[in-house]
């Protein structure tokens, strides 16, 4: 059944998760841990299993695993 609400239309076109990499700044006794972007932003994420000084994925504000440590560059065209 299709639903007639304009708003929930458009939200079903929204992304429904974020997946990202941080790098583990801390982790903390509570099962958190503090993660920095690729920006310089400092994020707390559930889970505690990747070790300070790594990459992680973080999908939906939760550490799913380890993230490869590739170089990131910024190129101007």
């Amino acid at each position: 059944m299709t639903t007639v609400n304009k708003f929930l239309r458009f939200r079903r076109l929204l992304p429904q998760r974020t997946r990202y990499t941080v790098t583990i700044a801390a982790v903390n006794s509570d099962g958190t841990s503090i993660g920095t972007t690729r920006d310089g932003g400092k994020v707390r994420v559930l889970g505690d299993s990747v070790a300070v000084g790594t990459k992680a994925w973080v999908d939906d504000g939760r550490i799913v695993g380890e993230a490869p440590d590739l170089p990131e560059y910024s190129e101007l065209i």
